[in-house]
């Protein structure tokens, strides 16, 4: 009879000794002095037994396995200071958090957050014990922290969860799951349903072109800005905004919506940075603030704030273009708050109407209509999401030619001519768009023939300079307000200047017939009123652009004039017909 073999059973690990008190990390069950202990972090402390005089020891699980793998801290060495903890979870994930240290000075609860929706196991009675272990973690090993996402290098682009280029360093953040930068699908399949799309459609192009040229601002040191889309509900304007949002992760979650506070979407911008910041439907910002906001996005500075101790905070700073939709543009949401937008405002954030020829399409590449393209777009940008950033990204590496980039945008900027320097920005915008379009078309991200990005972009353009009329945005506005205000005062605010009974309520000024047309005499308070949020003198200036001041005395942009009471005074002498400005 055969005899059976027998593998003897591996025996439990021991620890080696341990010289208390101190904690010990076990990645798996260990039996200690005797005693099998649960994987996990372990307190080995001892405690004094009054009646024995002797130290008894004792041993308390507080968590899952939680290491302290490296202290991080900015290039300087001066600041950003924090702890890379690895853990693994409830269910056998190893997940890393780079902490910052300034975590530990407030309670517990803001690292116990984190940790336990991380998926930490903790001993809720001994939960405070686990950051009293993390504080009094001290690993030799150090590793550079990145506070923002994005460029870190010219050769390093930081991302939550992995990094492009070569260099070290990790990202560092107060919550561990802000990583909106997923991936899912493939690439193929994103560019056969998004990509190819963008063939004969100017709108769903700007939108991918806009996501790609977020990475490029900082190589061609340019402000951010953006494009806001408008049009009517239901044209595709959302989905637009879904497809720019695919290129750096699952569209939906991607994008966030107007409806936020300034502090909110600094937050997210700050998250976004060197790439896409995608807000769906302004309608639901508070327009009081909107245009305070455009400033910050586009400037790329949070508001500064004052510490505990009244010293400043460290502002949020980012680089983003933004991408926006809704069915107001933005003088008609800030008129609505009772405020007039800026020129500035306008610039960085430029409308762009949607009236093409299916709603926001113009080819719908075989399907119904354009609600079925819209909606095709919509199921590609959240199922195959977040391939075409990072491998612009990988490309751009790969080529070595970051330093050429500014003389490249100067070459695409000489195909779109501004005649101010208000267009200048905005055709510099453009350009800086069709130039990220043409490399992901050299790149073969975008399955397009080369020049499409800058075709389309320059037609953009277009259709923005024809909407917005010649001239700077402010002079426009200006006498607009003017016509506006004569349109509705001319009859309460203004008496004839040779009528001694003439009345009028809060006098704005008088009106005079020369030859059958009739010109308004305003006095200062009077324009001043018409004008409101303009300065004086730029309003002369607006003014005197198109030749509306009728008359006015020389070296003066008034003339004097005897009034019906017999006072001699100086007043505008303003045409109206001047004023005509186009909508």
């Amino acid at each position: 009879m055969k005899t059976a073999t027998i593998t003897p059973l591996v025996p439990e690990a021991e620890a080696t000794t341990i010289e208390r008190p101190c904690y010990r990390v076990y990645e798996h069950t260990i039996t200690v002095e005797g005693h099998k202990l649960r994987a996990g972090v372990w307190h080995h402390g001892q405690t004094l037994d009054k009646s024995s005089g002797e130290y008894l020891p004792f041993d308390e699980w507080l968590c899952g396995p939680l290491h302290v793998d490296a202290v991080t801290r900015n290039e300087g060495q001066d600041g950003d200071y924090g702890r890379l903890l690895r853990l693994r979870n409830a269910d056998n994930r190893e997940l890393t958090w780079a902490m910052p240290n300034e975590l530990l000075a407030g309670k517990p609860d803001t690292i116990l957050s984190v940790l336990l929706n991380m998926g930490l196991d903790v001993d809720y009675q001994r939960r405070a014990r686990v950051c009293q272990y993390v504080a009094a973690q001290y690993p030799k090993e150090r590793v550079i922290a990145a506070t923002s996402t994005g460029w870190h290098t010219t050769e390093l682009f930081i991302m939550p969860r992995q990094n492009i280029g070569t260099g070290k360093a990790i990202y560092q953040s107060d919550a561990a799951n802000v990583d909106d930068y997923r991936q899912g699908g493939t690439m193929e399949d994103w560019q056969a349903g998004i990509g190819a799309m963008c063939e004969g459609n100017p709108l769903l192009l700007l939108s991918i072109c806009a996501s790609l040229a977020g990475p490029l601002l900082y190589h061609v040191q340019r402000p951010g800005g953006g494009f806001h889309v408008v049009g009517d509900s239901s044209t595709g304007k959302s989905s637009a905004i879904l497809a720019g949002a695919s290129v750096w992760g699952h569209g939906e979650n991607f994008k966030r919506t107007w409806r936020a506070t300034g502090n909110g979407l600094e937050g997210i911008a700050s998250q976004r940075n060197d790439t896409l910041l995608a807000l769906d439907e302004i309608g639901e910002a508070d327009p009081r603030e909107i245009g305070a906001v455009i400033y910050a996005m586009a400037n790329g500075t949070g508001k500064a704030r004052a510490s505990r101790n009244g010293s400043a905070r460290a502002t949020k700073r980012w680089r983003v273009v933004l991408f926006s939709s809704g069915e107001l543009g933005l003088s008609a949401l800030m008129a609505e708050g009772g405020k007039r937008s800026r020129a500035g405002q306008e610039i960085r954030l430029i409308d762009i109407p949607v009236r093409r020829t299916y709603g926001a399409w113009d080819t719908l590449h075989g399907l119904a209509g354009g609600r079925e393209f819209s909606d095709a777009i919509q199921r590609t940008s959240v199922t195959h999401f977040g391939h075409a950033g990072p491998q612009f990204i990988r490309k751009l590496l790969e080529i070595g030619e970051q330093d050429q980039l500014p003389a490249m945008l100067e070459d695409f900027c000489k195909h779109f001519p501004a005649t101010n320097g208000q267009e200048s920005r905005a055709a510099e915008r453009f350009a800086l768009v069709a130039m990220a379009g043409e490399l992901a078309i050299e790149f073969n991200i975008l399955p397009l023939q080369p020049g499409s990005a800058r075709v389309a972009m320059l037609e953009l353009f277009e259709v923005w300079r024809a909407g917005r009329g010649d001239g700077p945005s402010e002079d426009r506005q200006i006498l607009r307000s003017i016509a506006d205000f004569i349109s509705r005062h001319a009859d309460s605010r203004f008496s004839s200047v040779n009528d001694v009974h003439g009345e009028a309520k809060d006098r704005a000024g008088y009106w005079e017939e020369t030859g059958g047309a009739r010109l308004y005499l305003f006095n200062r308070p009077g324009l001043e009123d018409a004008t409101k949020g303009y300065d004086l003198n730029r309003v002369v200036l607006a003014l005197d652009s198109v030749g509306a001041i009728a008359k006015k005395d020389t070296g003066k942009h008034q003339a004097l004039r005897r009034l019906p009471d017999g006072t001699r005074k100086r007043l505008y002498y303003i045409d109206p017909a001047k004023l005509e400005v186009e909508s």
